[in-house]
């Protein structure tokens, strides 16, 4: 509860102290009421405060004491009054820390005090109230700020509705006022809109910077504070009632700020509340326009429920649908008409129902018009099967569907019955023959309509009399098709626009009319038999549309009973396609006609075949009408016919894939003169088979000539190819063959990233006109570069060859981009090939899947540990010990991705330096003077090698930068003996005889080790787990030949191995990334 202290009396006047205790003691009055605080209960006790100081005021006029108060005088002392309360109430906020404390009694004193003053006509009281309530607006206590927003929106509230009668009633009564009276009245009324005005933009600029304040409840304030300006007419009205120029001006400036601001929050905000607030209360129907409204559909796409809702619900109840272009109500219902959120389908269907449906007298054809189903078909189709649903469910008292409820709030049994009567009265295809014949819209309506009947039979029968006369009418439909598009004069003045919508029209037609068909299920024979001629005859003939083909061939394909009827009957209509010379064009247009009319129902056919028809007879016999388009002089022609090929050897034995078409394939695809599409066709048909035939890449030792070799030949001639279609096709076909593990080529893997990291080949997908469906395909770079993202690591950890496959890609990598910068002198072509990232991207994958390695062999080995406890517990401590060392010192090592890598760069460098450009060479010096090798932990021999090539890459070079970087890693290993003294140092610890006789003896005291050993152990259960660990090492080939030695030699003490296996596991990685050395 809010208590106010006693105003000090301003020089013992008691009339004064009398306005503050009217003031005071209203307020209290007010706050201490049972009543709730309404904008009824608010307003009464306004007018009740104004009536108290006006009769204060007309008793102090009528008294003769010569201290009276003027008007002016009691409407500062009531401003003080008012004030002072607004300051308790404040105070109040800023002493409590939880708002139920005070939560009632001060949004009670805030609302009367704007209220009192924004009601009255006393602009001196309405600006000190305004003025305060901003200037608690910049504190710091964010309750404090958000109080006074709300306050502030109370006063525009007031401010507009207290306008709007005055207006009103002048309007209403004017015409009986005389004309002095009347004039009086206009400027009494035009000097209070014009103070009023003033506290209105003195507001609005106040706002504006609270909403984008940082906190998410104070801009919710200030958004509900403005929503009045834009809720209502009032603001407008105030405007045009005043006559200051200037300040009208201003009033629309600080609006379109604020409107904008709002559209911004609307888009851009992070509390979907007030994204939410903003769509539903901010973009009512005064200020609804074609700028707004783009903004409000986009928030029907927003990641919030809450959001989404909203807009929807502003668009039903702001925006009619002729404000909607075509495009716009399509996108509200794509992105309403969701499964994955069942509320804002609902809201859709309200929106859709309650608004749009109804603007259009419940007709569904006016409403489909509206929607153009010829090219927006599948929106279409989900509002046509909402709208049937809800006719069906509209008069249930009691409905589980959401939707339905809220459609049903807005209509009255009347608008029900209408609605009904609509969606469901009997149409048929034959009932607008009088009116010109069947629309889109109709035609689209009724197929649905037999789709979404749980009573087909009788649905049917109303839309479709029967199958001979709905192919009758398709027949007709055909026909005006066919003369329309043999038509070459424009004798009805149509223009190409106007065609070409009427041709879609009337494909669209013929295609519903054909689904209507496939829908009726043709289950009797003469029906069916007479539904089958119709189809084979419009295939048959060159002059049928080809839009029709495959819903003619899909619809075809369901009226036959078995698959080799339909095939039959396939290879019928393609020996009547070859005698068809019905159509008017010339010879060589007839062959393209036929050959592509040919590949669109072979495609079709093939696509949806079934594997039983591997080998048919039949469909080996269309072998012969696919060939000549396979050969033919058209390119686009060539192109369809190699896809229709690919499909066709899908359905062929594997004998006459490899004799026949594997080499007419290969043939093409290594075809310097062919088009790029045919080539890139021709690569993904051997790529589909190969990986269904894994015969496709075995070695052939028939005459030297191995079909394999020549395979990954041609991949890679085409991964280097300039133009970048074909070399986008062939890194997707190798991403393809490495993953399926038909590949292991580190040359092939060096090419991919050589791609994945060339910037050049994104530069044309930055258009933004660039259609994202063009992206999906196939030969996309941008689909490329998304897959490469995933293929790397998931290449990497598929099995050990692979990751050694990756591993081994640096040397061919170096000499890739080596041949890629050649000619070119500017260190700035590194931008587009950076070898450092490059290198560093493989031994990051790498070490990834090596880390995933180790995880897993170490919840094997716990796993392990905890089957054989016992066994190990069993064991001796003094052997355990005495084998320690010796098995430390023979502890398989394996070599780091950084140490390997830094290998084949040296390498690089003193074989092929002098050939590179100087900044090439001194970007691969730096990566190896910024390597990070932990010599302690890696092997000796790699170790060495390494110092011998790095050796020899300083003594190749005479580039200062390139020696300084260089001698960096070379002071790294100058503790490690030099490459030769190691392998004397190897040779002298063994048998002092011939070097054949030393590696016999030694490969016979290995064999009759492992062989006593094996019989040692032939009785432990863990026998199997140290094969399986020495398996593991073998398959390794990362693994150094020291460790490999040492790996033999310590096959004498398998039991301390298997012991100290668990400490081996579980040491660290030694891998050490390469840095930042860019």
């Amino acid at each position: 509860m809010t208590t106010f202290s006693e105003p000090p009396p301003p020089s013992s006047d008691d009339d004064c102290q009398s306005v503050s205790e009217i003031i005071n003691t209203h307020f209290n009055t007010y706050q201490r009421s049972d009543t709730s605080s309404t904008k009824k209960n608010v307003s009464r006790t306004a007018e009740a405060l104004h009536h108290a100081v006006l009769s204060f005021v007309l008793s102090n006029k009528n008294s003769n004491d010569d201290d009276d108060m003027t008007e002016e005088q009691v409407s500062k002392e009531v401003a003080a009054a008012v004030t002072r309360c607004m300051d308790g109430a404040m105070s109040i906020i800023a002493a409590s820390k939880k708002k139920d404390s005070w939560a009632e009694s001060v949004t009670s004193i805030l609302e009367l005090a704007a209220a009192y003053a924004t009601t009255g006509k006393d602009q001196l009281v309405a600006r000190a109230v305004i003025n305060r309530a901003i200037e608690y607006l910049v504190v710091e206590k964010d309750t404090i700020r958000m109080e006074s927003c709300t306050m502030l929106g109370w006063c525009v509230g007031y401010l507009v509705e207290s306008c709007k009668p005055a207006v009103s009633i002048l309007k209403k009564k004017g015409k009986h006022n005389n004309g002095g009276a009347a004039n009086n009245t206009k400027r009494t009324n035009d000097a209070t809109a014009g103070w009023k005005l003033e506290c209105l933009i003195d507001i609005g600029k106040a706002l504006q910077p609270r909403l984008t304040d940082k906190i998410a409840k104070v801009r919710n304030a200030a958004i509900s504070a403005c929503v009045p300006l834009f809720s209502s007419d009032g603001a407008t009205k105030i405007v045009g009632t005043t006559t200051t120029t200037a300040d009208s001006k201003n009033f629309e400036r600080i609006m379109n700020s604020i409107q904008n601001t709002l559209l911004w929050i609307m888009t851009n905000d992070s509390s979907a509340p007030n994204r939410a607030l903003v769509a539903k209360q901010c973009c009512g129907r005064s200020v609804v326009s074609k700028e707004t409204i783009p903004y409000v559909i986009e928030r029907v796409k927003d990641v919030d429920v809450k959001v989404r809702e909203a807009a929807l619900d502003s668009l039903r109840e702001n925006v009619n649908l002729d404000d909607l272009t075509e495009d716009q109500r399509v996108e509200i219902l794509r992105y309403g008409l969701t499964k994955r959120c069942s509320s804002t389908h609902a809201k859709a269907v309200e929106l859709l129902c309650a608004n749009w449906l109804k603007s259009a007298k419940f007709d569904p054809i006016v409403l489909l018009d509206s929607l153009n189903p010829v090219l927006n078909e599948s929106v279409c189709e989900l509002a046509t099967e909402v709208i049937i649903n809800m006719a069906s469910k509209i008069d249930c008292d009691n409905s589980d569907d959401v939707g339905v409820e809220l459609v049903q709030k807005h209509f009255g049994g009347p608008e029900i019955r209408s609605f009904q009567q609509q969606i469901l009265k009997k149409r048929s295809v034959t009932q607008n023959d009088d009116e010109g014949g069947l629309s889109p819209s109709l035609a689209f309506f009724l197929r649905v309509k037999c789709n979404a009947a749980t009573n087909k039979v009788e649905t049917i029968s109303d839309v479709i009399n029967d199958i001979p006369t709905l192919c009758n009418l398709l027949n007709s439909h055909v026909d005006k098709l066919i003369e329309f598009n043999k038509e070459e004069d424009d004798d009805e003045g149509m223009d190409e626009d106007e065609r070409d919508a009427y041709e879609d029209a009337q494909n669209f037609i013929c295609l519903q009319l054909i689904h209507m068909a496939n829908t009726s299920e043709l289950q009797e024979e003469g029906s069916r038999r007479h539904f089958i001629s119709i189809m084979r005859s419009m295939l048959s003939r060159l002059a049928t549309p080809d839009d029709l083909v495959d819903a003619c061939v899909k619809t075809m394909a369901l009226a036959h009973d078995t698959e080799s009827h339909f095939l039959q009957t396939i290879s019928e209509i393609l020996v009547d396609i070859e005698d068809d010379n019905s159509t008017d064009h010339d010879e060589k247009a007839i062959v393209v006609v036929r050959q592509m009319r040919t590949i669109s129902i072979l495609s079709f056919v093939l696509e949806n075949i079934g594997g039983k028809m591997v080998g048919n007879p039949i469909l080996a016999s269309t072998l012969q009408h696919l060939l000549p388009a396979v050969t033919s002089k058209n390119a686009v022609i060539r192109e369809h016919g190699v896809i229709c090929l690919s499909k066709f050897c899908l359905l062929s034995e594997e004998d006459k894939i490899m004799d026949e078409f594997k080499p007419l394939l290969m043939q093409i695809a290594g075809s310097v003169e062919e088009r790029v599409e045919v080539r890139a066709q021709a690569m993904l048909a051997l790529c589909d088979l190969t990986l269904l035939h894994k015969d496709m890449l075995q070695l052939s030792d028939e005459g030297g000539n191995n079909e394999s070799t020549t395979f990954k030949e041609l991949l890679l001639e085409m991964l280097g190819h300039p133009k970048q279609g074909i070399a986008v096709i062939a890194a997707e076909v190798a991403a393809k063959l490495l993953l399926a593990g038909c590949l292991h080529d580190p040359t092939i893997i060096a090419w991919l990233l050589v791609i994945y990291f060339d910037a050049s080949l994104t530069e044309v997908e930055d258009d933004d006109d660039v259609d994202g469906s063009e992206v999906k395909k196939v030969g996309s770079p941008v689909r490329l570069q998304q897959l490469l993202s995933i293929f790397f690591p998931t290449y990497s950890m598929s099995s050990l060859d692979a990751n050694d496959a990756i591993m081994a890609a640096v040397g061919p990598l170096l000499t890739i981009v080596n041949g890629k910068l050649e000619g070119k002198k500017q260190a700035k072509a590194l931008n587009q090939w950076p070898i450092a990232k490059m290198v560093e991207y493989i031994c990051y994958n790498v070490d990834l899947a090596d880390k995933k390695k180790k995880e897993e062999s170490a919840d094997e080995t716990d796993q392990a540990e905890v089957d054989n406890g016992s066994q190990v517990k069993e064991e001796g401590e003094g052997d355990n010990q005495a084998e320690a060392t010796a098995e430390d010192d023979d502890t398989v090592v394996e070599a780091s991705s950084t140490l390997l890598a830094s290998i084949d760069i040296a390498e690089f460098l003193s074989e092929e330096g002098a050939s590179a450009p100087t900044y090439y060479n001194r970007a691969l010096a730096k990566m190896l003077g910024s390597a990070s090798i932990d010599v302690d932990a890696e092997d000796t021999a790699l170790l060495s090698r390494l110092k011998s090539q790095v050796a020899e890459a300083e003594y190749s070079t005479d580039d200062g930068p390139t020696v300084n970087q260089v001698k960096k890693l070379l002071t790294l290993l100058a503790d490690v003996a030099d490459f030769e003294e190691d392998e004397r140092s190897y040779s002298s610890e063994d048998t002092s005889g011939e070097p054949e006789e030393e590696e016999q003896e030694e490969e016979e005291l290995d064999a009759k080790s492992v062989a006593t050993d094996k019989e040692d152990l032939s009785g432990d259960e863990s026998f199997t787990t140290a094969t399986f660990e020495e398996n593991t090492e073998k398959e390794n080939v990362r693994l150094s030949m020291g460790s490999m030695k040492s790996a033999r030699l310590s096959m004498g003490s398998m039991k301390s191995a298997i012991e100290h296996e668990s400490e081996v596991e579980e040491t660290p990685s030694k891998r050490v990334s390469l840095g930042a050395v860019n």
